[in-house]
């Protein structure tokens, strides 16, 4: 029963994420929704792992959290170039931005 109430948990947090993904348009907001959205998909490996108890799924998550790291790292980059360039942050920028 607790490992069912731990995916309904990650469950919310994976739509809540994705919502969040939908609607904003504003980059830092799209930031914070990705990272809920990881952290929504992690919660449920981490749940996997101790309902099976086997290793594979908390070193899967060990690799989602690495990843959610330099996606963290890349996406601020892009958010201060774009800062840079225009003065605000709006994703629809980044049409404009030429490497």
């Amino acid at each position: 029963m607790d490992q069912f109430i731990v995916q309904l948990i990650s469950l919310a947090l994976f739509t809540i994420g994705l919502y969040g993904i939908m609607v904003s348009k504003v980059g830092i907001k799209m930031l914070i929704s990705v990272e809920i959205l990881l952290n929504g998909a992690i919660l449920s490996l981490v749940s996997a792992a101790i309902g099976t108890g086997k290793v594979d799924p908390l070193v899967m998550a060990l690799f989602a959290i690495a990843i959610a790291a330099v996606e963290s790292a890349v996406g601020i980059s892009i958010l201060v170039s774009i800062y840079r360039k225009f003065g605000k942050i709006d994703i629809s920028l980044l049409k404009e931005i030429r490497w």
